[in-house]
């Protein structure tokens, strides 16, 4: 599976479904949560017409902006949690 994933963070196992690393529990967390949000957002932007994917340098950008919102994002699904009878 470390081979699979070589510098990425989230490898798709047919028939596994996927699995997702991170420096720490939240973003581990934070990253499998968006993964699957994202995948449904891609699967019907793919069904409007073509997509416009983000460029090397984007990407980077858009990684360092969601590790600054990991901490907020944690604190929300403790909270959903806890509420949980």
């Amino acid at each position: 599976m470390a081979k699979s994933l070589g510098k990425c963070t989230c490898v798709l196992m047919r028939g596994h479904g996927s699995t997702v690393v991170g420096t720490s529990i939240q973003q581990a967390v934070f990253r499998a949560i968006y993964a699957e949000m994202n995948a449904k957002l891609q699967l019907s932007a793919m069904g409007i017409g073509d997509v416009s994917y983000l460029n090397k340098e984007e990407a980077a950008l858009s990684s360092a902006m969601n590790d600054g919102q990991i901490g907020r994002s944690w604190n929300l699904w403790v909270q959903r949690v806890g509420k949980i009878d």
